[in-house]
């Protein structure tokens, strides 16, 4: 069976051929770094290592990328709150989310890009929008004419009138149309800047990912990636702007994971049910974690429980139960279960694990070959698991058949991330990072003292809070604040 995945374009399920033979190019909308990763974006983001693995496992090569979006309106709001450079924060939680991600056991990235340090690069993009008719200048700010791009709304499946007709928001009179949007955003104080033909300012958001998408890809690629809300407006409009600046559609595949709610409910820190990942990560293992949102399709809303953790926490003590017996089963070997050429030439085709490893890695493929659907695929460990235990696995024989089974079962786990093991975080980034991470901290504790001087005690709370966070403890003193790097882990959880 051809691996078939759901076009959010086409809205179909359609066999995926790459545009090269065997080669794969993946970008992957990465965080807005100006905050921690939450247990939404962790659900997004482990989805997208399952479908790298996999794709890997089937045999292609796979390059994948992802952007940090370190330049934009949340990130200058989040720095001008705390008073630390823009650029630093987004280093600092970029950080963060890598090491968030490291300790779910993701496979790293080829390249994970910042948009700060491609500017020239998208400045360039911005005049070939200009040059080809689809952009104009207003005062310094460049904006998109929607109306020019005949194929907007295709993506989305939104009619440019409707969305005319739905702003809500204040329109800038500037704008030919409501739905023209910012290719450059001219200058405003406070705000860093750099030099263009339409004056000082920085890039708009969705230029920013079409513009490193094309620099790092070269041109149309396979898979683009990203979470529903990336859909639109992001998404659209990268499509219209890659086609207005190069003449190529921007990818052939769009796929994207749906929303996670917290017990029901929409996540919001002022509902109190906001949940990063490193919070989660410090109460349970990431394999249980994975195996919690493995057992929804990326597709499907999914609801995040306790009771569901604890159900996946069950589940995992069973896979874990069943591979402990089947290792006991075998006698030692210096190169661990992998079984040889010579030793799977003489495996007995009628033997019990023989037939029982082959229906499950059919079963895994077809499950994963129908749009990557994870809870048939966890269902097919759990069916050979029940037949092991029906076949009285504590007193099988423990020959080559039960390692080749054995061998099947690891790699098939491994495809899903299942065999991720703890790692602590340090909450200031990657290791050899820890220097850029020590010079946010020093800043954000003098920015603190400031508002602890200036009696802004909420300025001051918050900025304890976020180093709190980040396993930065802190003592007040007659002399001034004292702060040392700790582990924020605390070594909790179940394995």
């Amino acid at each position: 069976m051809a691996l078939r995945i759901y076009n959010t374009m086409s809205r179909t399920k359609e066999e995926f051929v790459p545009l090269v033979r065997n080669f794969v190019r993946i970008y992957t909308c990465g965080l807005t770094v100006y905050d921690y990763a939450h247990i939404g974006h962790a659900r997004t983001y482990l989805f997208w290592d399952v479908v790298r693995r996999y794709l890997t496992w089937k045999g292609y090569d796979v390059y994948a990328i992802i952007n940090n979006t370190d330049i934009d309106d949340k990130n200058i709001a989040r720095a001008q709150e705390l008073g630390v450079p823009v650029f630093l924060l987004g280093r600092y939680f970029a950080c963060a989310f890598y090491a968030d991600m490291e300790a779910f056991g993701m496979v790293p990235y080829a390249l994970d890009c910042f948009a700060s340090e491609y500017i020239p690069e998208m400045i360039e993009t911005v005049k070939r929008i200009v040059d080809n008719g689809y952009g104009y200048v207003v005062d310094g700010d460049v904006f998109f004419e929607v109306a020019k791009y005949p194929d907007y709304g295709k993506l989305s499946h939104h009619k440019l009138e409707d969305l005319i007709a739905g702003e809500r928001v204040e329109v800038d009179p500037r704008k030919r149309s409501p739905a023209d949007f910012a290719l450059w955003k001219a200058a405003k104080p406070g705000e860093p800047t750099w030099d263009s033909p339409w004056g000082p300012g920085r890039p708009g958001w969705h230029v920013e990912c079409s513009t490193m998408a094309y620099n790092f890809l070269g041109g149309t690629y396979d898979i683009k990636g990203g979470a529903v809300d990336n859909l639109f407006p992001h998404h659209e409009n990268e499509i219209a702007q890659t086609w207005a600046a190069y003449g190529i559609p921007l990818a052939k595949y769009y796929m994207h994971p749906e929303h996670l709610l917290v017990e029901g409910t929409k996540m919001s820190k002022s509902l109190g049910n906001f949940i990063t990942a490193r919070e989660l990560l410090a109460d349970w293992n990431p394999a249980v974690i994975r195996l919690f949102f493995l057992g929804t399709h990326y597709r499907t809303q999914m609801n995040f429980t306790k009771d569901g953790l604890a159900a996946a926490q069950s589940s995992w003590e069973k896979l874990q139960q069943f591979e402990r017996v089947a290792a006991e089963r075998i006698p030692p070997r210096p190169h661990g279960w992998v079984v040889t050429p010579e030793e799977r030439a003489r495996l007995d085709p009628e033997d019990i694990w023989t037939k029982l490893a082959a229906q499950l890695a059919e079963s895994f493929s077809e499950a994963m070959d129908d749009d990557f659907n994870t809870p048939r695929a966890v269902a097919a460990l759990f069916s050979l698991l029940t037949e092991a235990n029906r076949q009285g696995i504590e007193t099988s024989g423990g020959g080559g058949e039960l390692m080749a089974a054995l061998e099947t079962w690891q790699k098939l786990t491994g495809v899903l991330g299942l065999r991720a093991t703890r790692t602590s975080l340090t909450g200031i980034g990657v290791e050899g990072e820890n220097t850029l991470g020590e010079r946010l901290v020093s800043s954000l504790v003098a920015r603190r003292e400031q508002a602890r001087k200036a009696g802004d005690f909420a300025t001051a709370d918050l900025l304890r809070e976020l180093l709190d966070q980040s396993g930065v403890q802190l003592e007040d003193t007659a002399t001034g604040t004292r702060w040392k790097i700790t582990n924020p882990s605390k070594g909790k959880g179940n394995d």
